[in-house]
This record gives structure tokens, sequence and C-alpha cells, in this order.
């Protein structure tokens, strides 16, 4: 394959739209409006990412390897870098220069959780290994934070690690062999998982983290972003898109309710896990116990029908038949898929700000919201001031960035190289 310029695919950045949608709404703590099953918007994330990287890295790797490694890595900084180190730097300076500035708040629990969480975190955030932080927190001993301003950034630290490893996949295998090696991986990684169940639960005390270091490992979720890489070297045939949507969704539907009513049955009735359809944060996966072999072991085979369904709204839109033209397409819509990646940076510490002035300054966040009309209010503020706050991110900081992708590296002033 020779290199060409890559077009643009409508649809996704409505996929886009609605995977932020659903990741942002996961994270909001009052049960009227949360939906506890929106961390899949992650691995929708995931997916979409898998395909997009792969189709640009095999489309390049005509190249000479100098010209592939560098032109890749240089726009990935330019899109990643910027925001994500802007964001790190300008949060670690607020947080200091307010609690030296008004150091009465660290007798406040909110904002000692928050300050302690910006100061532990912020070295592993840096180096893309939080997640690894947490995941090798039992053997390494590190301290604990609260997560307040970064606890969501584990995604792009795993994405990080997915780029450090697979452009050098697509450049030295063969295109057969890339072909083995991502069916090896849509394999091995549920039966890790499944393996990790057999193993883990009995060995290990601390079930929520076994939970979480399911979700945000990289060999756990490396099926996800593979998902995707399948997507844009296996020529997937599609007959009819929306059927096929309907099928995988009443398979994920059904999956996740015949888990609830047994989990309902083992005692777990609390609305948040009623609402999550049988797809509740995987952190509780393992604490929901049930006598149900066929239960207890759905990391096994959740993740991979979350991936399915992401497959089956992204492939109609690659070949060129994408589901939900209204919504998907909308121009309103397909913006806010362009600015997702803001929505995502930004959403977690703003809604930890939201709920630290509600603590403090409001009586407390759930006596003020406890109430219908008050939480409607609250989560369209919420909603309001994040889109406000990654659409000025993207207007007038990440474009000053991105408008360099387009330039080739030889002609950048040696300042814009570095």
């Amino acid at each position: 394959m020779t290199s060409k310029n890559l077009n643009y695919i409508p649809g996704l950045d409505g996929i886009r739209a609605l995977s932020a949608f659903l990741v942002i709404s996961s994270h909001w703590p009052n049960s009227l409006l949360s939906l506890p099953f929106g961390w899949i918007g992650v691995n929708i994330f995931f997916v979409l990412s898998g395909f997009l990287i792969a189709r640009i890295l095999i489309n390049n790797r005509q190249q000479s390897f100098k010209k592939y490694i560098s032109s890749f890595y240089f726009k990935r900084a330019l899109r990643i870098f910027p925001l994500y180190y802007g964001f790190l730097t300008l949060s670690l300076l607020l947080v200091l220069f307010i609690t030296y500035s008004a150091p009465f708040l660290l007798s406040l629990n909110e904002w000692k959780d928050i300050y302690w969480g910006t100061i532990h975190d912020f070295p592993y955030c840096f180096t893309y290994t939080y997640n690894l932080r947490a995941n090798l927190s039992p053997l390494i001993h590190v301290p604990t934070s609260s997560d307040k301003l970064d606890g969501h950034l584990w995604s792009l630290c795993l994405e990080e690690q997915f780029y450090l490893i697979f452009p050098f996949l697509v450049y030295f295998l063969s295109l057969k062999n890339l072909k083995i090696t991502t069916i090896s991986i849509l394999i091995s990684c549920p039966l890790l998982r499944l393996w990790g169940v057999l193993y883990g639960e009995p060995h290990f005390t601390d079930h929520y983290w076994l939970g979480e270091t399911f979700y945000t490992n990289i060999f756990c979720q490396a099926d996800a972003l593979f998902m995707g890489v399948g997507l844009a070297i296996f020529d997937v045939k599609i007959i009819k898109p929306y059927l096929t949507f309907v099928i995988v969704l009443l398979l994920w539907l059904l999956t996740g309710v015949t888990c609830l009513v047994f989990i309902r049955q083992a005692g777990w009735n609390s609305l948040a896990a009623i609402k999550s359809l049988g797809y509740d944060p995987p952190s509780n996966w393992f604490l929901e116990s049930t006598k149900y072999w066929l239960i207890n072991i759905r990391p096994f085979y959740q993740y991979t029908i979350v991936n399915l369904l992401a497959v089956s709204l992204i492939l109609p839109a690659i070949k060129g038949r994408p589901l939900f033209l209204l919504i998907f397409q909308n121009k309103g819509i397909a913006y806010l898929g362009k600015i997702s990646y803001g929505i995502y940076v930004f959403h977690y510490p703003i809604l930890s700000i939201l709920i630290f002035i509600g603590n403090t300054k409001l009586g407390g966040w759930y006596n003020l919201t406890n109430r219908p009309f008050p939480e409607i209010c609250a989560y369209m503020i919420y909603i309001a001031i994040t889109l406000i706050v990654a659409h000025l991110s993207y207007q007038y900081f990440e474009k000053r960035f991105l408008k360099y992708k387009t330039v080739p590296i030889k002609k950048l002033s040696p300042i814009v190289q570095y």
C-alpha cells in the first residue's frame, strides 16, 4: 500500500460525542441522572482509537522507518501532549497556589483530598504510568489518593502505552503476521481475564482493586484496541448495518439483564445496580459475587460484548453507511465529537470542583441536589461548563498546535521540531 491522504469518515465524530456523553454521565454522583453503564464509552473510544491509529500507520508503512515513526509520534504529540500536559501543569500550579494562599483549606477533608491527590498522582500522570501505579499498588505500596482531579486519566495512559508498541508491530510485521497477531490478542485477552477471575478472586482480598485492575490494565483491555485494529486490516463486510446493530444491542442487553437478575437475587439491589442494566462499573464486579459461576466470570465476556457493540456502531461508518444520520452527522453533535478530547479531560475536575463548592459553600452537595429539579439544574450547569471549557480549549489552545500536523517535519523551524 502506498502512502495517501486518508479521507474524513462521516459519523465517527458523532460516535465520539456519544462516548463522551456516556463517560461524563457515568461519573455523575446523583442517582436520577447517572448512567452506571456509561463506562462503556471508554471502550468505544478504545475501539475507535485502535481503528484510526492502525489506519494511519498502515497507510504510511511504505515510508522509511525514520519518516514513518517520527511523523507518527510528532502528530500524536501535537494532538495529545499540549492539552494533557497543559492540564496537568495548570491543575498542579493552581492547587499549590490556592493551598499556600489559603492554608486553612487543608482543614477541609474535601480540599485535603484534592491537594494530596494532585501531589501524589502528578509524577505518575506525567509519565503516563498512572494506571500502572494503581495496578501495582499492592506490590509497590504507593500512597493512596482520592483521584479528585485526575482519576479519569488512566485511559489516556493506557492508550499512550499502546502507542509505544503498536507502530513497531505495524512496520516490522507483514500484513499477514499483523492479522495473526490481532486475532491472537482478540482471543488471548478474554482468556487472560478468565484466568484472572479464576485465580485472582480466591487469592486477593481487595476485590475492588481487582476489578479496577481488570478495567485499567493494558493487557486486559488490549482486545478493545485491537478490535479497532481488526476493522482497519480485515475487509469486514456488513450487509444490513441497522439489523446488525440491533442484534448486537439485544445481545448486549440480554447478557446484562441476565447478569442483573442473578446479581439482584444475591442481594445487590441498589438503584445504581438496577440502572446499570447489568453493566455497572467494573470495579464492582468482584464485589457482587453470586453463587452462579457464569455470572461471576462476567469480566471474561462482558468486555468483549461491549467491544462488539462498539464495532456495530463504527463499522457502518467505515463502510460509508453510518447509522442514525440525523444524530451522528448533525453538525452540532459532530462538533462535540471534535472537542471530545477536551470534554473528557475537563469533565472530571469540573465535577469535583462543583461538588467541593456544594459541600463547603452551599450546605452540602446532596442536600442541595436531593430533589429532581435541583439535580437537573446542577447537571445542566455541569454539562454547560464542561462544553464551554472544552470549546475554548479547542479553539484557542489546541488548534494552535494542530495546524502543524499538516506541515512536513523538515519544513518546521528547529524550535517547532523540538
